[in-house]
């Protein structure tokens, strides 16, 4: 597929051609099987029936036949096992790219487009940043992404870690993915199902969560994974789904219960 941008046209200024051609330039750092591929070209010309030469730029993209994983995670949830197979595959995506100094920053459902044979390819990485952060710090400040997959050190407007606000994220899509609704609608204190995982009080969180199912459907050791997934500052956490993302995700959810992760005080 060709996307076509007329350069004449004033909504392509010159500061939009430069944020796409940012976006592409990390994309083509990143060659995986789930991450989504495309070709930026600034300067081309289209030749119009009349003759006359229009100045354009222009995307060729990657063929992706299937659409966005939302739009199939709105009709029905997944079955556990459709869940860990796009788990797995997100994982590895996630983890080549953290490996190579890219992320994400705006992980979710829309962003995650399937394949003719429904692979998971990972794209929009318009908010994409260095894992290093800007100043080399380690450490990102800006307020950006989609609020509801926002991970609390960027709601609180606290420094934070790329690669572990996109593994946050990723246990959001997860929890959606199984469920077929979000954990919560914004990870802060004043939300009524995070200040649950944020005081602790996880039991409670998943009480809720399991009104309306039938018993015994989220299993434990998802409830552990999720949990664990969406506390605060994931740095254990990070480290252990690397060494996950290395190995290869197993065919079930592994227990993390060993990390004993909590909130700050301060968020609470």
């Amino acid at each position: 597929a060709i996307k076509v941008f007329d350069k004449k046209n004033p909504h392509n200024d010159a500061k939009m051609l430069s944020n796409l051609q940012k976006e592409v330039e990390t994309l083509l750092k990143l060659k995986h099987s789930n991450i989504f591929m495309l070709e930026f070209k600034a300067d081309g010309l289209k030749v119009k029936a009349d003759g006359r030469k229009i100045p354009i730029a222009y995307i060729v993209m990657e063929l992706v036949e299937g659409g966005e994983l939302f739009d199939y995670v709105a009709i029905k949830p997944f079955k556990p096992e459709i869940c860990r197979f796009y788990f797995n595959q997100m994982l590895q995506a996630l983890h080549y790219s953290h490996s190579s100094g890219v992320a994400h920053r705006d992980l979710k459902p829309e962003n995650i487009l399937l394949d003719k044979n429904f692979n998971a390819k990972i794209a929009d990485f318009g908010f994409a940043a260095p894992v290093e952060g800007r100043d080399g710090s380690g450490f990102l400040h800006t307020v950006l992404g989609t609020q509801s997959y926002m991970a609390p050190e960027i709601t609180s407007r606290q420094p934070y870690q790329g690669p572990v606000v996109d593994l946050f994220a990723l246990g959001i899509i997860l929890f959606i993915l199984y469920s077929g609704h979000p954990p919560f609608a914004m990870a802060e204190a004043r939300d009524p199902h995070y200040k649950l995982l944020a005081t602790n009080r996880a039991d409670l969180f998943w009480k809720t969560h399991s009104g309306r199912k039938p018993e015994g459907f989220f299993s434990d050791s998802f409830k552990d994974l999720i949990t664990n997934m969406l506390q605060f500052s994931l740095t254990n956490v990070f480290l252990w789904l690397t060494s996950l993302a290395i190995a290869g995700c197993p065919n079930k959810w592994p227990p993390i219960k060993t990390l004993g992760l909590n909130l700050p005080s301060e968020l609470i």
